[in-house]
């Protein structure tokens, strides 16, 4: 009788067994029948379609966590940058905060030396300040920055009727940003001096910019009442702003206006390297010679020049009930100037206001000496400090 291996168990079997006697392995192939072919068949059709719409789900949320990633990633660059931007501007208010406490020290030194060689200011003391919800806004001028500002605000502050709180520091893009807080009180006035870093971009610039500033202060600390100074162009940018934006104006009205040095109407060619080109825009403002100009009986400007006559146009567009204190030097050299600025250009406001028909009330008063000079106006000049104390405070 023939035999076959058994390729499981590997005995000899008879041939032509279906199984394996000793094992049961299975040795010919079971019959399916045609039908049970067909539904095998679909079974796997089916299986394959459900992995391809399993594969096509995983390939779907492979995607949708592609893009889940991007997202995050774009929130994460955003949060770091918002970060960053935060850690500059405490990083500003801390050196801004250095700088004040110099401003401080250094009056407090300038202040003793003063008294030993003459009599000390004599100034009103108060406990309460005028009108303490109405901030004092602190604008620089051409090329200005913190630094030009910080010592009528260590000023100000020495009278412990007002401080600083908080800073509005516009951008080279224009963006404003607010750094501190506002928290004004019964016994404190808040200063808020504004620093522009486009710092050379001229009044014009100046002027839109506190456009810009002054609905924002209005909003975030609903202020609506203010007093401002402008130091050279500061003072210039304030009234063209008073003018070109009379409606904002009457809804965040100015009281009080202190101007130091204006270039209301020019300022002294000396050809100076730090001088814009003077095919520029803001170029041509540097007009005026020394002597060239003077003052009428009426104080109407005999020269008006185009900065000036812009001003002209609209003057009736001043805010009424508005106080102005008009400062400006003259170092007595024969120039009748404060070396940038002419007597003549500063006082040339007097007649903008007075032919207004407006109704505010002006004052101005003169600096003269060394201290006289443009910059040292403004810089830990005590005869200015104590008129600008006695304005807007006492």
């Amino acid at each position: 009788m023939a035999t076959i291996i058994c390729p499981n168990c590997g005995k000899s079997i008879p041939k032509g067994s279906a199984t394996c006697p000793n094992c049961g392995y299975q040795l010919t192939q079971i019959k399916v029948p045609h039908s049970s072919q067909k539904s095998i068949k679909k079974q796997i059709q089916v299986r394959g379609s459900n992995w391809f719409a399993h594969f096509k789900q995983a390939g779907y949320f492979l995607l949708k966590g592609k893009w889940l990633t991007a997202f995050l990633s774009l929130f994460l660059i955003c949060l770091v940058g918002y970060l960053f931007q935060q850690y500059q501007l405490y990083q500003r208010e801390f050196r801004i905060q250095q700088q004040l406490t110099q401003a401080t020290n250094s009056l407090k030194h300038q202040s003793q030396i003063m008294a030993k060689q003459q009599p000390p200011i004599q100034e009103h003391l108060r406990k309460i300040p005028q009108d303490p919800k109405q901030p004092i806004l602190v604008l620089h001028g051409f090329g200005g920055s913190y630094n030009s500002e910080r010592y009528l605000v260590a000023s100000l502050e020495q009278t412990h009727l007002a401080k600083q709180q908080l800073m509005v520091d516009v951008d080279r893009h224009s963006h404003i940003h607010l750094i501190g807080k506002y928290r004004p009180t019964v016994t404190h006035k808040v200063i808020i001096p504004i620093v522009i870093e486009n710092n050379r971009a001229g009044e014009f610039y100046y002027s839109a910019m506190l456009a810009k500033i002054m609905p924002k202060l209005n909003h975030r600390y609903h202020i609506k009442k203010y007093d401002a100074i402008g130091h050279s162009m500061g003072s210039y940018a304030w009234i063209n702003y008073f003018e070109t934006h009379p409606k904002q104006v009457a809804q965040i009205k100015p009281h009080r206006l202190v101007t130091i040095a204006g270039p209301f109407n020019g300022i002294l060619n000396r050809h100076k390297s730090d001088q814009p080109a003077a095919n520029s825009k803001v170029g041509r403002l540097w007009d005026d010679h020394v002597n060239e100009n003077s003052l009428a009986k009426k104080g109407r400007p005999k020269i008006e020049r185009a900065e000036y006559k812009h001003l002209l146009k609209a003057k009736h567009r001043l805010p009424t009930d508005l106080s102005i204190l008009n400062i400006y030097g003259n170092l007595k050299d024969g120039s009748n100037s404060d070396g940038l600025v002419t007597t003549t250009s500063a006082r040339s406001l007097r007649y903008l206001v007075q032919t207004s028909n407006v109704k505010i009330s002006y004052q101005e008063k003169q600096i003269t000496g060394p201290k006289a000079q443009h910059s040292l106006l403004h810089y830990n000049n005590l005869t200015v400090n104590h008129l600008i104390k006695e304005f807007l405070l006492h």
